[in-house]
C-alpha cells in the first residue's frame, strides 16, 4: 500500500522541542490576511506534490497571522484524523501536548524545516486552549498514535477473548505487519471490519455514553471503516471510473471528518483548512485531468457559501521536491500563461490575485493544481491565488 507508506511520521525525523518559531516576515501576506480575516473557513491550498518551500513558508506565516490577528481558533490539516483526536483526549484529561505529538500528527508530507517552524506556535496555542487542531484524512500514518496505540484504545470496548483477538487483527493492519509471503488480503480486510463492527456495538452500550472519549472513538471507527472501504479498489483502476470513484470517496470522507470536527467546536468558530489545492478548490469541473472530481472544498462552499475562501498558490519558475526526492526544476511559465502575465510588469517577488482579478483573465493556462499548465477560468476554481516569481524546494528533515 504505497499511500500508507507516504505518511511517515515527522516525529521519527526530528526530536520534540528542537524547532524554533521563525520571526521572518514573508512579503505579500498582508493583502491575503485582509481577504481572509472576515471569513469563517479559510481553505489554504498548495500544489499536490507538497514540495514547494516558498508556498509553505507563506502558509506558515499566514496561519500565524490568521490566528493572532483574525481570531481563527481551529486548524484542520490534510493528515490522519486519529492523532488529533488523541491530542484532544490528552487535553480533556488535563494534560499538555508536546512538539513531538503535533509533528507526528502533521505527518511526513510536511516533515520539513519550513512547516516544523510552525509547531511550537501551535503547541503554545493548543496548550493555552485557544486553538483546536484536527485531521481531515482517514489514512494511517506510520509511526503515529494511529499505527501504534489506537488499536489498544479501541478494543477496550470488547471483553474476554474478543478483545485480545481483535487487538491482534487491528494491530496487524494499522502498523502494516504484512510481508510478501503473507500479504494483506480481502479476508484480512473482512476481519478488521468485523472487529470494528464489534467495537461499534460496544460503543453503543448505555454505560459508554458517560465516557468522554467515546465520541472521538466512534469517529475513529467510522473514519477507519471508510478507509478500509477503498482497500483493493486500486486493483480496478483500469476499469472505467474506478479511480475517480476512489478519489471522490476519499474527498467525501475528508468532508465527513470536517463536518464532525466542526460540530465539536464552540459556536461561531473560525477554521483554517490546510490541504492540497485539489482538495480545497471550489469546483474542478472541466479542467483536464480533474473532470468529475468533487473536492472537499465544494462541500464546504455549499455549506458556508460566502463565509469561505479558497486560496491557491503557483509559481512563475523555480524548483520543487517531493518528500526526500531529488530537486526538480520548474520551467519558466510561458508569457501567455497566468503566471507569465502576472509577472510581465510586476517587480515584486510575489503577486496576489483576487477572485475578481482572476476573472479578468478569462480562460487561461496556469499551474496551481500541479506542475503542468492547464487552462481554466480560475475564478471559478479559487477565490484568490498567490503567485511567486521563483519557488524553491523545501528543506526535508532526514532521519
Amino acid at each position: 500500500m504505497a499511500i500508507f507508506l507516504l505518511f511517515l511520521s515527522a516525529a521519527t525525523v526530528r526530536a520534540a522541542g528542537q524547532a524554533v518559531v521563525s520571526k521572518k516576515e514573508i512579503a505579500g501576506v498582508d493583502p491575503v490576511v485582509r481577504a481572509l480575516c472576515g471569513k469563517q473557513v479559510a481553505l489554504l491550498g498548495e500544489p499536490p506534490v507538497h514540495g514547494f518551500g516558498k508556498t509553505l513558508e507563506f502558509k506558515v506565516q499566514l496561519v500565524r497571522r490568521l490566528v493572532d490577528d483574525c481570531h481563527y481558533d481551529a486548524l484542520f490539516m490534510e493528515s490522519g484524523t486519529y492523532d488529533y483526536i488523541e491530542i484532544e483526549n490528552a487535553l480533556k484529561a488535563g494534560g499538555n501536548v508536546t512538539d513531538g505529538m503535533i509533528s507526528a500528527a502533521i505527518g511526513g508530507l510536511w516533515a520539513n524545516d519550513e512547516v516544523q517552524l510552525l509547531v511550537p506556535f501551535l503547541r503554545a496555542k493548543v496548550n493555552s486552549r485557544s486553538l483546536t487542531l484536527g485531521g481531515l484524512d482517514d489514512q494511517i500514518g506510520a509511526g503515529t498514535y494511529a499505527s501504534r496505540g489506537m488499536a489498544s484504545d479501541l478494543v477496550k470496548y470488547l471483553h474476554g477473548g474478543e478483545r485480545s483477538r481483535c487487538l491482534g487483527i487491528l494491530q496487524r493492519r494499522l502498523s502494516w505487519q504484512y510481508t510478501p509471503e503473507a500479504p494483506y488480503s480481502p479476508s484480512d480486510k473482512e476481519q478488521v471490519l468485523g472487529c470494528l463492527n464489534e467495537i461499534e456495538g460496544g460503543l453503543s452500550q448505555p454505560g459508554e455514553k458517560k465516557n468522554t472519549g467515546a465520541g472521538g472513538d466512534k469517529m475513529m471507527v467510522d473514519s477507519l471503516r471508510r478507509n478500509l472501504a477503498r482497500d483493493f479498489t486500486e486493483d480496478d483502476f483500469t476499469k472505467n471510473g474506478e479511480e475517480l470513484k476512489w478519489i471522490n470517496d476519499r474527498e467525501r470522507s475528508m468532508y465527513l471528518n470536517f463536518e464532525w470536527l466542526f460540530s465539536q467546536l464552540p459556536p461561531h468558530s473560525k477554521v483554517i483548512v490546510w490541504a492540497a489545492t485539489v482538495h480545497v478548490a471550489k469546483d474542478l469541473t472541466g479542467i483536464n485531468g480533474f473532470r468529475g472530481r468533487v473536492p472537499l472544498g465544494s462541500y464546504i462552499k455549499r455549506d458556508f457559501k460566502r463565509r469561505t475562501f479558497s486560496l491557491g498558490f503557483s509559481a512563475y519558475s523555480g524548483e520543487y521536491a517531493f518528500v526526500h526526492q531529488p530537486v526538480r526544476a520548474l520551467s519558466a511559465a510561458p508569457a501567455s500563461s497566468l503566471e507569465g502575465q502576472a509577472f510581465a510588469y510586476a517587480k515584486s517577488d510575489s503577486v496576489y490575485l483576487s477572485r475578481k482579478q482572476l476573472g479578468r483573465y478569462g480562460s487561461v493556462a496556469a499551474r496551481p493544481l500541479g506542475t503542468s499548465l492547464e487552462p481554466a477560468h480560475w475564478d471559478k476554481v479559487l477565490d484568490g491565488m498567490v503567485i511567486f516569481r521563483k519557488e524553491h524546494a523545501p528543506s526535508w528533515i532526514r532521519r
